[in-house]
């Protein structure tokens, strides 16, 4: 098992960063290694939603496919998706804080294929990913304010 995390403060309210991170449609604008994001009912992100992503955290490209186990407002969006003979735990978490808020990105990851994803260190890339994921989403929930 491996688990990837980051995190960032955001002066923003908890309502304007929800909007984003459950707008499929959003992720291009604020995730850079989102190439495609989909739900199968066009809708915004809800608890039992199938999610299909385009994802490049490097050189390689990753198709996801995940359903939305949580998605309370404000609070935690989590997906559990499978890729390349992985299955990831992906969340979303905001906590209040004095000015803002802070939101932790955060990936746990199991399977057969771990050992090659340490090797091709997809592991690093995914690291930098959720970096600069937090920074767009920073800056787009701030512009909102």
């Amino acid at each position: 098992m491996l688990t990837i995390e980051d995190s960032t403060r955001i002066a923003a309210s908890p309502e304007a960063i929800w909007r984003f991170l459950v707008d499929p449609t959003t992720f291009r604008t604020w995730w850079p290694g989102c190439l495609e994001a989909t739900t199968a009912d066009r809708k915004l992100l809800h608890e039992g939603s199938e999610l299909r992503l385009l994802l490049a955290p490097s050189w390689i490209r990753l198709r996801v496919r995940a359903r939305v186990e949580v998605a309370a407002p404000g609070k935690a969006l989590i997906w559990v998706g499978h890729s390349a003979g992985l299955e990831g735990r992906h969340g979303f978490f905001l906590e209040e804080r004095t000015g803002g808020m802070r939101v932790r990105e955060q990936e746990t990851l199991r399977g057969p294929t771990l050992p090659v994803l340490r090797l091709l260190r997809l592991d690093r890339a995914t690291k930098r990913m959720f970096q600069e994921n937090l920074k767009g989403l920073k800056r787009f929930a701030e512009q909102m304010v």
